[in-house]
């Protein structure tokens, strides 16, 4: 079955309806009256950034029930009063000679971060599936939905047990198929009524020729389309997706930059943009509840920017918030009390209570004078109508102590927020890691 696309600019005029029923704005003006689009005046949460983060207890190492580590994290998310993690399978298949292994033991934590249970899928998900997933929320638990090759749906109840058959948010293609679009990665946020889900699609077979269209879609949370599938690029990478309040953003890379695709809150037409992280992998993030969104980045210094963490919040017309005076980018750095240089392969980015929540890995010396070595972070930035790289700050540098204090090669850092406490649970392919977090 082929997969055909809207022409852009009806796809665009479609979009703008469906955004309207679907929570994703709205075209309220009246007859005669154009829409506002001015810049600047959008009210974001006040800053509420909490004075301290504070250490509540030596970090710990969770094993699985028979001693073995628990390794590989790759996902993890609050369920009701537990955490839910994702991590590597037992499974495993020969690609290309080397073993590669599923991403699909699903673990429950209470709200310490004590294991309660925890089942190896293995492959029984999805046949051969060695790629990753994104975890969402749903009313009924859970769902996960392929973020590499194919876009499978599947749900699950708070204690991780499957609920139902997998769907397809698209129709599967044939791996010797040269006709039919196939989905190569992709990344999903819940809003409101159900989540949107952004996806690349190319011809197969894939060569260095290949262009990726971009697809955004909403679909309800047992997979039924709430939108048609709009295409927003017809050359994209490395997708990604955040919603709040009523608004969606998609950002990606197209032709080595950055670009975004906004449909704010209280604005019924989408907006395309570039933007200036210098080549670097934007991220979209949810900034606030009421609609305000931002990007983050992981900038390299050069003579004119100090490089680190980069983000910038956006207005309502997807344009960065600079400090007045200032057009460059490179300049917006977030990490620059962090004393350290990023090599997580992700930033963690949480919003809770109007603030940013970021998390890191660093290399840098934990006091002057200390040898250089990891060094974690945990960051919280308020959210306010200034520059994000404005705002106010805590900032907690944390250096683990004791067995099972090395982090590996890949680490993998998910900050699980509750009302009185943080669990970070940070991840690497040699086990997994949780220290406790007060905020004051």
């Amino acid at each position: 079955m082929s997969f055909h696309a809207f022409p852009r600019h009806l796809a665009l005029l479609a979009m703008a309806v469906a955004l309207a029923a679907c929570g994703g704005g709205s075209a309220s003006s009246s007859s005669g009256t154009p829409p506002d689009t001015t810049a600047g005046t959008f009210i974001g949460t006040a800053p509420d950034t909490t004075s301290s983060i504070a250490l509540d207890g030596p970090p710990r190492v969770v094993p699985l029930p028979s001693g073995a580590a628990l390794k590989g994290m790759s996902d993890a998310l609050i369920v009701g009063d537990h955490i839910v993690m994702r991590s590597l399978s037992d499974s495993s298949i020969t690609v290309n000679g080397k073993q590669v292994y599923a991403r699909t033991r699903l673990s429950v934590m209470d709200k310490a971060g004590v294991l309660v249970s925890t089942t190896d899928y293995g492959f029984t998900l999805a046949a051969g599936y060695t790629g990753d997933w994104v975890m969402l929320p749903s009313p009924d638990g859970f769902m996960m939905v392929q973020s590499g090759p194919g876009t499978k749906l599947l749900r699950f109840d708070a204690q991780a047990q499957r609920i139902g058959d997998a769907v397809d948010l698209y129709p599967p293609v044939a791996a010797t198929s040269t006709t039919e679009l196939a989905p190569a990665e992709g990344s999903a946020a819940v809003d409101g009524n159900g989540f949107w889900h952004a996806a690349t699609f190319s011809l197969l077979p894939v060569t260095d020729k290949t262009q990726y269209q971009l697809k955004l879609c909403k679909f309800d949370f047992n997979g039924r389309q709430l939108t048609p599938p709009f295409e927003i690029s017809a050359s994209a990478l490395h997708p990604h997706v955040a919603a709040t309040g009523g608004a969606v953003l998609t950002t990606w890379l197209e032709g080595g930059g950055a670009m975004v695709g906004m449909w704010p809150k209280g604005l019924g037409a989408p907006v395309l943009r570039s933007l200036g992280t210098g080549g670097a992998r934007p991220y979209a993030v949810a900034l606030d509840d009421n609609g305000k969104l931002g990007v983050i980045w992981n900038g390299k210094a050069t003579l004119s920017s100090p490089g680190g963490v980069m983000g910038v919040a956006l207005d309502k017309n997807g344009v960065a918030v600079l400090p007045v005076g200032r057009t460059d980018l490179g300049q917006e750095t977030l990490s620059s009390k962090w004393a350290g240089t990023s090599r997580a392969p992700e930033i963690d980015a949480r919003l809770y209570k109007g603030s940013l929540l970021l998390a890191d890995v660093v290399v840098g010396s934990y006091n002057p004078g200390d040898p250089v070595g990891d060094v974690l972070v945990v960051a919280d930035y308020g959210v306010g109508t200034a520059a994000q790289s404005a705002q106010k700050s805590a900032i907690l540098r944390i250096k683990l102590f004791g067995p099972g204090s090395e982090i590996g090669n890949t680490p993998v850092l998910r900050q699980m927020v509750f009302g009185d406490h943080t669990v970070l649970l940070i991840g690497d392919e040699n086990h997994l890691n949780i220290q406790q977090l007060t905020r004051k």
